[in-house]
Formats: structure tokens, C-alpha cells, sequence
């Protein structure tokens, strides 16, 4: 018996997004529930318009955000009568997650510095941490407050060789008061009561300009039944 044309186009639309849908990343601490978010950035639909989230809910903020070679790319805010100092680039997912598992890969290129961040619920959102890339060092730091009043701690730090020109990918799974950040073979973890806030920011930062990213992932996450 033949299926409806409208049966076979709707299933067949539903195999296409569950063979697009990322699979769960290898976790350390937490086992990944929710998709909350997957974005390839392969295209300027990707961060939407200005102020407005794009597809897959991401929003280009700070910075200026376009698709070169099938990836996001970043440039910093230039100094201005607002921010003398200019700001590095920020993308981020608007949420509410306690629990969490963000995935991607990214490349430095000219830019010095790279970051994969959470910003917590109040409003305006404060910062609450993040671990930092450079082509030398990582480390994760806690982080409070927002703006002038942002306030941060480094809490640890390894030496590493982090090439500017190749693709790197990055695990980040903050679990209650731990974060955890995997970037290639290197894992880092760091542990403050403020990574327990909720996140309602969850992202990327780069410093300068150059800095790549593709096939970002986040997950809502849970303590696996064993660990609790």
C-alpha cells in the first residue's frame, strides 16, 4: 500500500533533522540531555539580525560577525567614544540552563585570544566564568559583575601549544560548582561556588580579529544517575 505523498514528505523531512542533529560529545561529568542549540555557521542566517537571535538562536553582539569559509568570523569592536578601549567580539545563546554541555571547534587565526563563556541571570547578565585560549596558555576563571564592575580570578592555568592556523575543538561542561574544559588532548578543571549560578548567556569571545568557529553545540545536562 502506497503512503500518502504528504506522509512520506513529512517523514522524510523528520529522518533529515535527526541525520543533522549532533550526537552527544564524550563527557567527563555530566550526561548530556537537551539539545538546547546546534549551529554549523555556515551562513549569515546563523546570527540573525542585530539584537535578534538567528535560526539555531544564536546572537552576534558585540563585534562584528560574518561567514568566511563556511565558519563564523569574528572582529572586535573598534574603540569609541562608548568604549575607548574598545570590546573583544561576543556570540551567545540566550537561556536558562543550570547544568551544562557546550561543544565546538574553533581557530585562533590573528586573533590573540579566544574564550568560551557563561554569563549568569541577572539583568543585565553578569559574567560568571570561562576558559581562555591563547597560542601559548588555557585557563579557566571565575568571573562576577558586568561592564566597568567585571571582576575575574584566575583559578587555573596549563602551558600549551595551540596552533592559530589549524582547527581545534573544545568540550566545556560546567557541573555544579566544577568546570571542565577539554580543548584536543588538554583538560582543565577548576572549581568556585559562582559556576553553580544559573547560565543564561552561554557563548563565545575573541580578542582582535580573525578568530574562527564552527559546529557549536549546547546541551542541558544532568549528574549521571551513578554519580548522584
Amino acid at each position: 500500500m502506497k503512503r500518502p505523498l504528504a506522509i512520506v514528505v513529512s517523514l522524510s523531512l523528520f529522518s533529515f533533522v535527526l541525520a543533522n542533529e549532533p550526537a552527544p560529545p564524550k563527557t567527563q561529568q555530566l550526561q548530556p540531555t537537551k539539545l538546547i542549540s546546534a549551529e554549523k555557521f555556515a551562513d549569515q542566517s546563523a546570527f540573525g539580525v542585530k539584537g535578534k537571535p538567528g535560526a539555531n538562536g544564536w546572537r552576534a553582539g558585540i563585534g562584528e560577525w560574518t561567514i568566511v569559509d563556511g565558519a563564523a568570523y569574528e572582529k572586535s569592536e573598534r574603540p569609541s567614544e562608548k568604549r575607548p578601549n574598545g570590546h573583544e567580539a561576543v556570540c551567545e545563546v540566550v537561556t536558562d540552563l543550570g547544568d551544562l554541555v557546550l561543544t565546538g571547534e574553533f581557530k585562533l587565526g590573528d586573533s590573540p585570544q579566544v574564550g568560551f563563556v557563561c554569563r549568569d541571570t541577572n539583568q543585565p547578565n553578569h559574567h560568571l566564568g570561562r576558559v581562555v585560549i591563547t597560542p601559548k596558555a588555557i585557563w579557566i576563571q571565575k568571573m562576577s559583575g558586568i561592564a566597568k564592575e567585571t571582576r575575574r580570578e584566575e583559578l587555573t592555568r596549563v602551558a600549551a601549544e595551540i596552533d592559530p592556523k589549524a582547527w581545534h575543538t573544545v568540550t566545556v561542561e560546567v557541573s555544579g560548582d566544577r568546570w571542565i574544559a577539554r580543548i584536543d588532548d588538554i583538560t582543565l578543571e577548576a572549581q568556585h561556588e559562582r559556576f553553580a549560578d544559573r547560565k543564561g548567556r552561554v557563548g563565545m569571545v575573541a580578542r582582535g580579529d580573525g578568530a574562527q568557529f564552527r559546529n557549536l553545540a549546547l546541551w542541558d545536562a544532568k549528574q549521571p544517575e551513578a554519580a548522584k
